[in-house]
């Protein structure tokens, strides 16, 4: 073994046995630095995904702590066999495979990511779990058709924030345009994290949500939200009048909120929440 590789897997166990802290992502950037090596790892029974240590999100979702006694708790339960699930925002598919497990050979998972690099990494992801039942779509879901400027982040590209130097242009499309175009009978569920866009996908699902009334569970952070022209409230409103009850997601526990919360600590700097939106029958 290198010692190039040794080292890389001393600060590996390191951060696989230390509790979250803001040193663990320098951690990983220094490990990857010097050994860029891709690794497999199981992120839950029986699913697999080749982790990065220079990515804040794959060391969460190898160690463990990537929110799994939050989200995937809260949501995933509500999954049935053969659902058809969007997971709009997917990045490398740490949902998109969870939901896919969920769902069966009989449902179905549309995993949206726009960034060529990520998308790359979805689709390989994908592959090495063998699941046929995820469709990746390489296009950014949004308010309008087009083309829009994305700023590239491991786990935070923006079209409208600056989070690095890297800006591409990417493929935007409504989701009611989508799911005409591909004849999707059925939505049941939506996972929607676009780090600030949530609203726009919102008004461009308009038809979607009012003809499937989905479950949807949504990232609201006040920062991103501001960046794009919005606010919390603002989106809790939009999605609420569609006839949803809202849901705090916290410990574990969907909390009944009439409005949007002060959002938690996640880190340095950091403060959303993901809320849970149930249909009124």
């Amino acid at each position: 073994m290198t010692v190039r590789k040794l080292l890389f897997n001393l600060i590996a166990a390191y951060i696989y046995h230390t509790p979250p802290h803001p040193g663990r992502g320098i951690l990983g950037k220094l490990a990857w630095r010097i050994y860029p090596h891709e690794f497999v790892a199981e992120i839950s029974d029986g699913v697999k995904m080749k982790v990065r240590l220079d990515s804040g999100n794959d060391i969460g979702a190898w160690a463990g702590d990537y929110n799994p006694e939050e989200e995937t708790a809260v949501f995933l339960p509500l999954l049935r066999e053969g659902m058809t699930v969007l997971d709009i925002g997917a990045n490398v598919g740490f949902f998109s495979l969870l939901i896919a497990q969920r769902v069966g050979k009989t449902g179905r998972v549309y995993a949206f990511e726009p960034v060529p690099s990520i998308f790359a990494r979805l689709k390989e992801n994908i592959a090495l779990n063998g699941f046929e039942n995820i469709v990746p779509v390489q296009i950014a879901i949004s308010s309008s058709s087009g083309r829009a400027n994305m700023a590239v982040y491991h786990g935070a590209s923006s079209l409208f924030r600056r989070v690095s130097g890297e800006v591409i242009e990417v493929p935007t499309e409504r989701l009611d345009d989508f799911v005409e175009r591909e004849g999707i009978e059925r939505v049941d569920a939506i996972k929607l994290d676009v780090e600030g866009a949530e609203l726009h996908v919102i008004r461009g699902a308009d038809k979607t949500i009012r003809r499937f009334k989905p479950i949807m569970m949504v990232e609201i952070n006040p920062d991103t939200l501001k960046a794009a022209g919005t606010t919390p409230q603002e989106l809790f409103d939009a999605i609420v009048s569609y006839g949803y009850k809202a849901h705090v997601i916290r410990k574990g526990k969907a909390v009944p909120v009439t409005q949007p919360v002060k959002p938690k600590r996640r880190g340095i700097g950091i403060f959303f929440d993901d809320y849970l939106f149930l249909p009124i029958r």
